[in-house]
């Protein structure tokens, strides 16, 4: 667990996908382990990817241990994956992209394979990157990339509940305040036919 304000995200479920990239035994050569950590409080979003030809390198906030990806993991009608939090008690009972810290010397694309593997037990292959957001800690930035899944059915394996959003349903939960500002990037993004991942 990290000490940062939001531990709870910290240890819970981390994923994401961007530009095609498959994960599994064969793309696992060089992933480096390590637990996650999210932060609630976001104050900024903005929508480029700043990483060449989506893949995502070791960044300079990953080396300062300043870094959350997290994944709209996306099923084959664009219903998007929300895990719901359990802890810390302020954070309790909302929704999240699932998510995690990004260890230093670790890829971003290879920090959200990790943590699908770990928090959801699934295989991942990365699609588009949705966006960023600037969070309330100091110096610590969340990125989200679209996904899906490749090999397994998601399960929340440190406890809470995961559940599948249309778009309609994006408003049935409530959202991090972290995640809210990327969900209205997701909201448009959804709803335009362009392919989000390889299996659009």
């Amino acid at each position: 667990m990290n000490p940062e304000p939001d531990a709870g995200r910290t240890a819970g479920a981390d994923s994401v996908l961007g530009g095609g990239l498959v994960t599994g035994p064969a793309a696992r050569a060089g992933a480096a382990g390590g637990r996650s950590a999210r932060h609630p409080g976001a104050t900024r979003a903005a929508g480029s990817d700043d990483t060449a030809g989506g893949r995502a390198a070791v960044s300079s906030a990953a080396s300062r241990g300043r870094l959350v990806v997290a994944i709209a993991l996306l099923d084959d009608t664009r219903r998007v994956l929300a895990a719901r939090r359990t802890s810390p008690p302020a954070y309790a009972g909302m929704w999240e992209f699932p998510g995690g810290k990004v260890e230093p010397g670790e890829s971003e694309l290879a920090a959200l394979a990790r943590e699908c593997r770990e928090e959801l037990d699934v295989e991942i292959e990365i699609g588009s990157f949705l966006g960023q957001a600037d969070l309330a800690s100091p110096g610590w930035r969340l990125r989200v990339w679209f996904g899906r899944i490749l090999a397994g059915t998601p399960r929340a394996v440190e406890g809470g509940e995961l559940r599948w959003l249309t778009v309609a349903e994006l408003d049935d939960v409530s959202w991090l305040p972290a995640d809210l500002p990327l969900v209205e990037a997701m909201r448009g993004r959804l709803l335009d036919p362009a392919p989000l991942t390889a299996g659009d």
